[in-house]
């Protein structure tokens, strides 16, 4: 019960304390103080989901070209993303009210933090397919646990970065921060949306 619990919790802390979209994006949302708790939950409800998904039994077995498609479409939203983020950028120095910048939207914040989450190919491979092969060892009762445990460890993890990125809010209203912040995602964005295509058979 208790090992189940705690390989659960383990093995999927282990695989979010990687840098990627998902994250670097909900911390840049922390230091904007623009719904990062909202935005934590959504990523921690979409863990429990792949979760179930993996330990009961989904498996999604695509053939290579499946797959090449799947990561390219994925690379081509982070670039897009990434290119919106150096527009901002672009078009912050030229003037532009500091209002214009600190602009809120949850919609817009909730559809991206999907496409990070959703369209990100590793995030099946973690939860889906890592996750979910090594609770096969355990039995009905103790895989509940194993659940919980893996759960728990995206609770801790995601509001985790939510808070530790609220302890730097008091940067939200400096644009240069701000810039920095946003130039730092992009650069992050695009380095992953490369990793993506070049993990294709194409390259």
């Amino acid at each position: 019960m208790l090992g189940a619990f705690f390989t659960g919790f383990m093995l999927c802390f282990s695989l979010n304390c990687v840098i990627g979209a998902q994250n670097t994006y909900l911390f840049r949302q922390g230091i904007r103080n623009e719904y990062v708790y909202i935005l934590a939950t959504f990523c921690t409800v979409c863990d429990f989901i792949l979760i179930l998904a993996g330990v009961y039994g989904m498996s999604l077995i695509v053939n290579q070209f499946y797959t090449d498609l799947f990561l390219i479409l994925s690379a081509l939203t982070l670039i897009i993303y990434g290119v919106l983020r150096v527009k901002k950028l672009i078009s912050l120095s030229y003037g532009v009210r500091k209002e214009d910048f600190l602009e809120k939207s949850l919609k817009k914040s909730l559809l991206a933090m999907a496409a990070f989450t959703l369209l990100n190919p590793h995030v099946y491979l973690d939860t889906v397919i890592l996750i979910g092969s090594a609770s096969l060892q355990y039995n009905a009762h103790d895989k509940i646990y194993y659940i919980i445990g893996a759960t728990f460890a995206s609770i801790i993890f995601f509001y985790g970065v939510a808070v530790f990125s609220k302890m730097f809010s008091s940067f939200s209203n400096n644009v240069l921060v701000l810039k920095v912040v946003d130039l730092i995602t992009g650069g992050i964005l695009f380095i992953i949306s490369f990793a993506m295509i070049k993990a294709t058979s194409f390259m």
